[in-house]
């Protein structure tokens, strides 16, 4: 195989990479937790860009059930931006899983 191929094509998925890992910061995943009490939007940087607390959720005066709440809304953002932003990552390398590639 030709040396000069490769480092072409390492060039090119290394530009498809950047490109991806940018456009991730304007995907936005969202969940919840406390069948909607506590709301998540995160973008493909794993970046929260809006968490909504359902007024209800501060009546039962609960501290450390809001605080699981957060919690469990944030892991599951967490979890579907990653699986965003690994397909994203997946695609821009030409379907190759590149390990470290991530954000």
């Amino acid at each position: 195989m030709d040396i000069q191929f490769l480092m072409r094509k390492a060039k090119q998925i290394e530009k498809a990479v950047a490109e991806a890992k940018e456009k991730l910061g304007e995907v936005e995943v969202e969940a919840e937790s406390g069948g909607g009490q506590v709301q998540v939007r995160m973008n493909g940087r794993y970046e929260v860009r809006r968490l909504t607390i359902d007024p209800k959720a501060l009546e039962a005066n609960d501290k450390a059930m809001l605080e699981d709440l957060v919690a469990a809304a944030v892991n599951s953002a967490v979890e579907k931006a990653r699986v965003v932003a690994d397909e994203a990552m997946e695609k821009a390398a030409g379907g190759v899983k590149l390990p470290g590639i991530g954000l």
